[in-house]
């Protein structure tokens, strides 16, 4: 009897625990739902027609309208020099010479001017005189002419101590080295103590508050250049659109280019920066162009992610060329007005449903 009691038992306690594993017998047997990803949050620009003008990308390099090496106009030894970094304005003294011996030779000169000039009032009093008597007919005439032409010689001698004089205050002035246009002083090319050499350079002086960017390009773009073509150019990755305003046409025979310059003042620039500059290479096209960034390369191909009526995405191949502001001109299955993902389409897989969501005005205003 106790037998039979323990056999129940152990029937009623099995029961549940085999149900629960039909159960999951069955549960397994099932087929597995797919779960589909929820929608991607992304932003989108359209496709456009736009007008391209093909660009060449030439070097170039900021530099100053005034970049001299100040020479000295007189010789002798420096007093005093610029120091290197000093900004000087136009007229300011680069270097001092020593002037001592032409102080001491204008002084004599001036000695000299002021004997003549003596002797020449003298001598006009005297011709004065005698130009009476000879009119009365007290002299001879020869004699009043004789004194006249002794009057007319002190004349021209007093005319050359002047310009011996001026000459020699000139010099003085010269003495002083001064800066023919303002800007800073970037390099010393003598030192206090030197002997200069009439023409030798003392310092290197550039202004550096007028500024253009010296560019050189294939002669083959000649045709597309003039003055007034607006140019991009490029620095540390910002962009800006400036106008030629010099063009050589005379290219090199060695590296068949030709130079240009573009005013570039507003850029605020060291002299020396390296700048990039497109300059146009083709006449304008209209072409079907995509924001930059829709545009997703792979090593496969290049393609884009297109939103359709449903609100998926879908990957369309394309081809790109061109770069302009912004816009790559592509070929392919695209019209113009196609909405693109630009933004959140790093997951976003063939067929996904997504939300759009707008475009901060930070952002789309880039």
């Amino acid at each position: 009897m106790r037998l039979l009691s323990k056999c129940l038992l152990a029937a009623a306690l099995a029961s549940p625990a085999a149900l629960l594993l039909l159960d999951h017998d069955a549960d397994a047997s099932a087929p597995a739902k797919p779960q589909t990803p929820p929608p991607a949050i992304v932003s989108v620009e359209p496709a456009v027609t736009a007008s391209f003008a093909p660009r060449h990308w030439a070097p170039g390099s900021v530099i100053s309208r005034e970049d001299s090496r100040i020479a000295a106009e007189q010789g002798g030894r420096i007093v005093r020099i610029a120091e290197v970094g000093q900004h000087v304005r136009r007229g300011d003294a680069l270097a001092v010479l020593d002037d001592t011996a032409l102080s001491l030779r204008e002084r004599q000169a001036a000695a000299d001017l002021a004997r003549i000039q003596s002797q020449l009032d003298l001598a006009t009093r005297q011709e004065a005189r005698y130009a009476q008597l000879a009119a009365q007919q007290n002299i001879a005439r020869s004699q009043h002419d004789q004194l006249q032409a002794e009057r007319d010689v002190l004349a021209q001698e007093r005319a050359s101590a002047d310009a011996t004089l001026a000459q020699i205050r000139h010099q003085r002035t010269q003495m002083a080295i001064r800066a023919p246009f303002p800007g800073v002083v970037v390099e010393r090319l003598a030192q206090p103590g030197e002997f200069l050499t009439a023409g030798s350079a003392v310092a290197r002086l550039v202004d550096t508050g007028d500024l253009e960017v010296r560019i050189r390009a294939p002669v083959d773009l000649a045709r597309h250049l003039s003055v007034g073509t607006r140019v991009l150019l490029r620095v540390a990755g910002q962009e800006s659109v400036h106008p030629i305003s010099a063009l050589v046409p005379v290219g090199d025979e060695a590296s068949r280019q030709l130079e240009l310059r573009v005013a570039a003042t507003s850029l605020r620039l060291p002299v020396g920066t390296a700048v990039e500059a497109g300059l146009p290479s083709d006449t304008k096209r209209d072409v079907l162009a995509v924001p930059r960034d829709a545009v997703v390369m792979r090593r496969e191909g290049s393609f884009v992610l297109r939103v359709d009526s449903a609100n998926k995405a879908e990957r369309v191949s394309v081809q790109t060329g061109a770069n302009l502001d912004g816009l790559v001109e592509v070929r392919g299955d695209l019209r113009a007005g196609d909405r693109l993902i630009v933004r959140g389409g790093e997951r976003v897989e063939a067929g996904q449903a997504v939300t759009i969501q707008p475009m901060s005005p930070a952002v789309a205003s880039r």
